[in-house]
């Protein structure tokens, strides 16, 4: 028995592992008695992250354990699709079957034919990614283009790096802000310690966020209600009062990013030396040293570089042209976004917007925690973008108590775990966005409707419901009933698994055995499961491991999951065996400034302010205002008949997205969806407290009651997202046909023409009474 399995006088036991029911994956003692049944779970006060703190989803781990309405058994579908007449099979019969149809449709219509998918992850990111890759097109279906990709994407190309999200080193800042971000709600025992201990030592706090029912908005020294899908703007303005007001890092931005990097002031492609020399080298970017008036290559030691240098050169072959520095042309598009203007378009107060960004830029070291509240736009790499320069400028980027670098994120999706993408993926791949590197889920329905430009045949999702995740779910509905092959493993009968083919019983964390890495900063655990399964339930790794080694076991070479676990962790010198023992290790130091030693991990070797992987593909490299698809701005005519702003996604700190609406002790806390109104908005439509109320976007209509505020803008609407799930338990009602599904109201037509977000937390709609 490992040390951190602890025997009890009574024969029981208490076993340290860690919650999965989010992504903070909370140390937690699990409390085991001596029939082996579980009996409690509570805070581990050894985790240095949550501290013994645990939130309601952890404390109902026994209930969601042990809930009657868990899918248990495998089962095959004996009805007419969505008829809900199943049939008990083996597992060994459900693996023949699925290995036998997904080997029929990778021999008959190719590889791209099967796609696997799945939800949050949550752990099995790297490893869903690695099947798609051994059937030759990595599709991976899920949400993660409105999920936390277009964030890792946009940082790695700008720094090569995640300081976001656990990089936050709340701990030792200074200022911190809150940009769309709730983490205090949804990473909330990871968070909460580190943000009330320095609140108390005197740290700032700035929120920005559309709904003041965020938690810290009634602490913070600013709050900034921004009008959904608007940040870019505000982000610029910042930018513009942190420039002008000279508030800038001047050394960090002149030696570790490339914003003094040449660019053509028209095209603004990089000029290179070849520019220069005739034989000079094309790929060596330039700067402008200010001490001999000449360009010299970026990363000279010798040379200053100018930031603020509009000049006319003449090239080798006898054009001239004007070039520039990547900072003139940021300078400029920050000037064409004043705070005065920045006010109108977010609906704030233009010394509101001023007071925040030189509290940031002045209150050293400062950290900015981003997430989902700006990824869920059609501008959201624009936003990304000119947010993560603010975090550059002002010199915060991996530095103590600022936005650290966790080197883990490098390695999760990267070539070693995920497998190295055939060259059948890029070929194949369906997705019209440039930066995002798997199928996009709208593309992905689409073929299976259309069976263009390829069919789609078999679809395996791990833990998902895209019937709840995706925009447009109707569409997702009718193309799940066309699919010919739909194999379903999860905790309960979602709306999708009712309409698979196949349903597997996933085994929940307390029964089974995983790495807790994700969101774990710079620490691992051993997860150790502290019974066993329950039923027939098993792991989600070992269906994906013993389904792998079935389609390919030169991709998929461990016989066990303790082999796999070893493969994992074999840079770090530790086995799976030695993390189980002591449940806790650091795998990297918390280091600052670990750019000093090689520069940034980009194409430059700088933090890329000018992003060159952008440019490469013609997007536009540097951040800029742009407006969403859907707004009273852009689409001023649709704005007549549906005057008021829609953001989706409010969250709960007692669900996780779709989860848990049957467990009775949290949906005793949170009973039924409800609307956020204004309250003066809600007496001009004739809607009063608890009245039921229709959402209509132009895409689609739902059905909820509404809740009235005074925290939220007159001319905006804010609702939740994943609810489905009855609760016979307290005898309340689910939400079939959609009547309640938030994605409903989104269009599947406009996304960011890069990244593949759609406008979930702003499109338009109208309000009105049931």
């Amino acid at each position: 028995m490992p040390a951190s399995i602890i025997p009890k006088p009574d024969g029981g036991k208490v076993v340290k592992t860690n919650c999965f029911e989010c992504h903070a994956k909370c140390g937690v003692l699990a409390h085991v008695d001596s029939s082996g049944t579980l009996v409690k779970v509570e805070g581990n006060p050894e985790d240095p992250r949550n501290q013994g703190r645990l939130c309601p989803k952890g404390r109902s781990a026994v209930q969601i354990l042990n809930d009657p309405h868990r899918v248990n058994y495998p089962l095959k579908r004996v009805g007419k699709r969505g008829e809900g007449k199943w049939e008990r099979i083996s597992w060994d019969e459900a693996m023949d079957t699925i290995e036998k149809r997904l080997k029929e449709y990778k021999k008959n219509f190719g590889g791209e034919s099967v796609v696997f998918g799945q939800g949050t992850g949550r752990g099995t990111n790297q490893w869903n990614h690695r099947l798609g890759n051994t059937l030759g097109v990595n599709h991976w279906c899920s949400p993660a283009h409105i999920c936390l990709l277009p964030l890792m994407t946009t940082s790695l190309y700008m720094f090569g790096m995640l300081p976001i999200w656990d990089g936050c080193d709340f701990e030792r800042s200074q200022c911190m802000v809150f940009w769309g971000s709730n983490l205090v709600w949804t990473e909330a025992t990871i968070s909460a310690g580190e943000v009330g201990r320095s609140r108390n030592r005197g740290a700032k706090i700035i929120v920005i966020d559309p709904n003041y029912e965020h938690p810290l908005a009634s602490r913070a020294d600013h709050f900034l209600p921004v009008r959904p899908g608007s940040d870019s703007a505000l982000a610029m303005a910042w930018i513009n009062v942190i420039i002008e007001e000279d508030l800038y890092d001047h050394d960090f931005v002149k030696k570790w990013t490339n914003a003094p990097m040449l660019i053509d002031a028209e095209t603004l492609d990089p000029i290179t030396e070849a520019a220069f020399k005739k034989e000079g080298n094309k790929g060596q970017l330039m700067i402008w040293d200010e001490m001999t008036h000449s360009p010299q290559p970026i990363g000279s030691t010798t040379a200053s570089p100018a930031l603020n240098i509009t000049q006319e050169i003449t090239l080798t072959d006898g054009r001239k042209i004007t070039v520039t520095t990547a900072w003139q042309i940021l300078r400029q598009r920050a000037a064409a976004m004043p705070p005065e203007k920045a006010a109108k378009l977010c609906w704030l107060e233009t010394d509101k917007i001023k007071e925040a960004a030189r509290m940031y830029a002045t209150t050293k070291p400062g950290a900015i925690t981003v997430f989902q509240g700006i990824e869920e736009h059609t501008n959201s790499k624009h936003t990304i973008q000119a947010i993560n320069t603010i975090m550059a400028i002002t010199g915060n980027i991996d530095v103590y108590g600022g936005n650290m670098w966790v080197p883990f994120w490098n390695e999760m999706l990267g070539p070693r775990l995920a497998g190295m993408p055939p060259e059948s993926h890029a070929q194949k791949r369906l997705s019209n966005f440039k930066h995002y590197p798997n199928s996009h889920p709208t593309q992905v329905w689409d073929a299976i409707l259309t069976g263009k430009p390829y069919p789609i045949k078999a679809y395996i999702s791990v833990q998902g419901n895209p019937i709840s995740w995706s925009e447009n779910s109707n569409k997702v509905v009718e193309a799940l009933h066309k699919l010919d092959f739909l194999v379903v493993m999860d905790y309960f009968m979602s709306p999708t698994a009712n309409l698979a083919d196949i349903v597997l019983p996933s085994a929940h964390w307390t029964e089974r055995d995983y790495i807790a890495d994700e969101l774990c900063g710079r620490w691992f655990f051993g997860q150790q499961k502290a019974v066993e399964p329950l039923y027939e339930r098993r792991s989600d790794i070992t269906f994906m491991r013993e389904l792998g080694r079935r389609l390919d076991p030169k991709w998929w070479p461990w016989k066990t999951n303790e082999e796999l676990f070893d493969f994992q962790l074999e840079p770090y010198k530790i086995t799976w065996a030695e993390l189980k023992e002591q449940w806790i290790f650091e795998n990297t130091p918390f280091i600052e400034k670990r750019y000093e030693q090689n520069g940034f991990p980009t194409p430059s070797q700088k933090l890329e302010i000018y992003s060159l992987i952008f440019k490469s593909t013609d997007s536009d490299p540097l951040p800029d205002y742009e407006e969403p698809a859907e707004s009273p701005y852009s689409q001023p005519g649709v704005a007549k008949d549906y005057p008021f702003i829609l953001t989706t996604g409010r969250r709960y700190p007692n669900y996780y997205h779709s989860a848990y609406r049957g467990i009775p002790y949290l949906r005793e806390l949170a009973p039924e969806p409800r609307v956020f109104i204004n309250s003066e908005t809600a007496k001009k439509l004739g809607i009063g407290e608890n009245e039921e109320v229709w959402i209509e976007s132009p895409h689609g209509k739902i059905k909820m009651k509404a809740q009235l505020t005074d925290g939220i803008h007159q001319r905006v609407i804010a609702l939740p997202h994943g609810w489905w799930q009855a609760c016979p338990e307290l005898g309340l009602p689910g939400y079939p046909d959609n009547i309640a599904n938030a994605n409903c109201l989104i269009s599947d037509k406009y996304h960011d023409k890069d990244l593949g977000t759609p406008g979930s937390r702003s499109s338009l709609c109208k309000v009105y009474k049931a």
